[in-house]
C-alpha cells in the first residue's frame, strides 16, 4: 500500500530504531536545508527525489525502513511541509517508481516533530525511478546498478530462495518460541508478541487458522530435532594433525563434535567449539611478547556466520566444515556466491551486497550477530593485517564456496634461533619486534608499521639500535632506507641456524654428543669442534659433563630437545 497510514511501530520501537545505526535496512532523511543561517524546509521536488531513490534502492536489494524528518545521527527533526506536500511525498512509491511500488507509510509524533516512516519491502522486479535509472541499496550507501544486474540476483534468488518456501506441515508449535523471543530481544520489535515480531520479519505469516511458517523460520527457531526440517543444517568440525590430510593407514583426521541445532543456537555453540581449537600462536607470541591466538577472533567468527547466513540451504546433502590444520583454518559452505558476488571482487575487498538468505541475514543482523551487508569481508582482512597474518584466501569448488586463514605471520621468518638471541638483547619491545619481523633488513616504514608509531619515534628508536651496534647505518639516506644487521649477529645467527637442527635432531635419538661426533655432523676439525662446542655451551644450547677427551655433551636448555619416549 502506499497512502494507507497503519501503525507499523509503537512509540517505543520508534525510538528504538532512532537509536540504530544507517545500514543495510535502515536510512534517516533530513527534510531541512541547514546550507543557509536559517534551516528552512527541503525543496518539495528534492524531497520526492529522495524518497524515490532511497525506496527504489531499498526495493531493489532486501527491503529497508526509510525515517524522513530524522538527522543521521538519530535526532527527530520533523518537517515544515502542509498536509498537500507530505500525501505528495507518501504518493512516491506509486507515481515515479516502475513497476509502482507498494510501501507501508507511517506518521507519528516524537518529541513534539512529526516523523514518516515508509517500510519497503523487496521487489519482485528492479524497479526504476523515473528517467533516473536504477539505485540499489549496499550497506549504508546508493549506488547505480543496470537493471540487467538487478534482476539477474532477484532471478538468482526466486530459483534458490529455500528460505522463503512456507512448510504446509508445519506450524508455530514446531517453533522454539522462547527461543526466538530471547533470540530477538535486541531487535526493534523486543516488545510485540514474539509472533507478531516473526511475522514482522516474514519469517510466519497469518492464515485463517493460525500461521503458515517459512524454512527460514524453522532453520532459525525450529525445534529439536532440527534434522527433520533440514538433515544438513548445521556444521562439522574436523582437526588435521599436519598442513594436509592423509587417508588409509597414515589417516590423520580427527572429528570433532558436530553442531546441529537451530541457527539461534548454532551459531554461538560454534563460536564457542571454534574457540577451544583455535590455539595460542607462538609465532605471534614472539613477535608481540603476549599471548595472542591463531587467528584474529572477528576473522573467523565472520567467516563461521557468514557460511551460516549465505550457504545454500536448497542442498540437503552437505553441511557446513570447519578444519583445522596446523598452518590453517578453513570454513567451507555448501553454494556458490550469490551474483554479482566474485572471487575477484572479494579479493578486491569491495564491500557489495548479495543475500541468497536475505530473511535469515536480516535476523542475524539485528540479533547483533552479523555485520550489515558487505562489510563483514573487508574487515576480515584489516584483522588479518593488524595481526601481521596473510590475506584470506577464497576459492569456490565442487558447489562450494570457502574461505582460508592462514596462522604463518607475513614477515618471511626468524628462525628460533635468531628469535632467541633477540630476545637476549636488551631492547624495547618494539626494538625487538622488528628484528624479530626483518632478520633481512628492514625500512623506517617497517618499524613504524609494525609497532604503530610516527616517524620521530621510528627514527630516535632506530638510532639506539645504531647505536648499540646491533644494525649498521643504512648505504643510502632519505625514503626507503634500510637498516641491516650487525655483522657479529649476522654470523652469530648463520652459525646457530647451521647447527641447531642437525644437533637437535642427533641429542633427539641420543642421549651425549661426543667431539667425534661433532666432527662427523659438521666436517669441522678437532680444534674447531672444541672452540663451537664452548661456545654452544655458554649459549645455553649444550651442557658439558667430562673434560678434554672425556667430555660428553647433552641437550641444554635452549636447544628444546622433546622429551624421548
Amino acid at each position: 500500500m502506499s497512502h494507507q497510514e497503519r501503525p507499523l511501530f509503537s512509540e517505543a520501537e520508534v525510538r528504538s530504531l532512532l537509536e540504530r545505526t544507517e545500514g543495510q535496512y535502515l536510512d534517516f532523511k533530513s527534510l531541512w536545508d541547514r546550507t543557509k543561517p536559517t534551516p528552512s524546509p527541503v525543496d518539495r521536488r528534492a524531497a520526492r527525489d529522495i524518497v524515490a531513490e532511497y525506496v527504489a534502492a531499498f526495493a531493489n536489494a532486501d527491503g529497508g525502513t526509510l525515517v524522513l524528518g530524522v538527522e543521521d545521527d538519530g535526532a527527530p527533526t520533523g518537517h515544515g511541509y502542509p498536509e498537500d506536500a507530505v500525501q505528495d511525498i507518501l504518493a512516491v512509491p506509486q507515481r515515479r517508481l516502475r513497476p509502482a511500488t507498494s510501501c507501508a507509510w507511517q506518521r507519528i509524533m516524537i518529541d513534539g516533530h512529526e516523523i514518516l516512516l515508509c517500510q519497503v519491502p523487496i521487489a519482485p522486479e528492479a524497479v526504476m525511478v523515473e528517467a533516473n535509472g536504477f539505485p540499489y541499496r549496499a550497506g549504508d550507501r546508493v549506488i547505480c546498478e543496470p537493471q540487467e544486474v538487478i534482476n539477474q540476483r532477484k532471478q538468482v534468488y526466486r530459483r534458490v530462495g529455500c528460505e522463503a518456501r512456507i512448510r504446509p506441515e508445519a506450524g508455530l508449535a514446531d517453533i522454539d518460541l522462547e527461543l526466538a523471543k530471547t533470540f530477538l530481544s535486541k531487535s526493534v520489535y523486543k516488545d510485540r508478541s514474539v509472533e507478531a515480531a516473526l511475522e514482522s520479519y516474514g519469517l510466519i505469516a497469518r492464515k485463517p487458522d493460525g500461521f503458515a511458517v517459512t524454512n527460514a523460520c524453522l532453520l532459525l527457531f525450529g525445534r529439536k530435532p532440527l534434522v527433520r526440517w533440514h538433515p544438513r543444517a548445521g556444521v562439522r568440525f574436523f582437526r588435521v594433525a599436519g598442513k594436509e590430510r592423509l587417508h588409509g593407514a597414515h589417516r590423520n583426521v580427527e572429528q570433532l563434535p558436530r553442531v546441529e541445532e537451530p541457527l539461534a543456537t548454532a551459531i554461538p555453540e560454534a563460536y564457542r567449539l571454534a574457540r577451544e581449537h583455535i590455539r595460542k600462536s607462538e609465532k605471534l607470541h614472539d613477535l608481540f611478547f603476549r599471548e595472542m591466538p591463531e587467528y584474529p577472533e572477528f576473522a573467523w567468527q565472520e567467516a563461521l556466520v557468514n557460511a551460516f547466513a549465505h550457504r545454500e540451504y536448497e542442498d540437503s546433502a552437505r553441511e557446513i566444515e570447519v578444519w583445522f590444520y596446523d598452518d590453517r583454518m578453513e570454513v567451507r559452505n555448501p553454494g556458490e556466491p550469490t551474483p554479482p558476488v566474485t572471487l575477484d571482487l572479494l579479493r578486491k575487498r569491495k564491500s557489495i551486497h548479495a543475500s541468497r538468505n536475505p530473511l535469515i541475514v536480516r535476523v542475524l543482523a539485528d540479533a547483533g550477530l552479523m555485520r550489515e551487508e558487505g562489510e563483514g569481508i573487508p574487515r576480515i582482512f584489516e584483522e588479518m593485517e593488524e595481526s601481521f597474518l596473510h590475506e584470506p584466501r577464497f576459492k569456490i569448488e565442487g558447489g562450494e564456496f570457502s574461505v582460508t586463514l592462514l596462522n604463518e605471520p607475513v614477515f618471511s621468518g626468524a628462525d628460533p634461533e635468531w628469535r632467541r638471541i633477540v630476545q637476549r638483547l636488551t631492547l624495547s619491545a618494539a626494538q625487538r619486534r622488528v628484528l624479530t619481523a626483518h632478520p633481512e633488513g628492514f625500512r623506517s616504514e617497517d618499524y613504524q608499521r609494525l609497532n604503530k608509531v610516527d616517524r620521530d619515534q621510528a627514527y630516535r628508536e632506530i638510532q639506539e639500535l645504531v647505536a648499540q651496534g646491533i644494525i649498521r647505518p643504512p648505504q643510502s639516506h632519505g625514503r626507503g632506507a634500510v637498516y641491516h644487521i650487525a655483522p657479529d649477529l649476522r654470523e652469530t645467527r648463520a652459525f646457530l641456524a647451521g647447527r641447531i637442527p642437525k644437533l637437535r635432531g642427533f641429542l633427539t635419538r641420543n642421549d651425549v654428543l661426543r667431539n667425534a661426533d661433532y666432527r662427523v655432523l659438521f666436517g669441522v676439525t678437532r680444534y674447531s669442534a672444541v672452540r663451537e662446542l664452548k661456545r654452544l655451551v655458554d649459549s645455553g644450547y649444550l651442557t658439558m659433563a667430562g673434560e678434554r677427551r672425556g667430555a660428553r655433551y647433552a641437550a641444554g636448555p635452549a636447544l628444546e630437545v622433546p622429551a624421548r619416549k
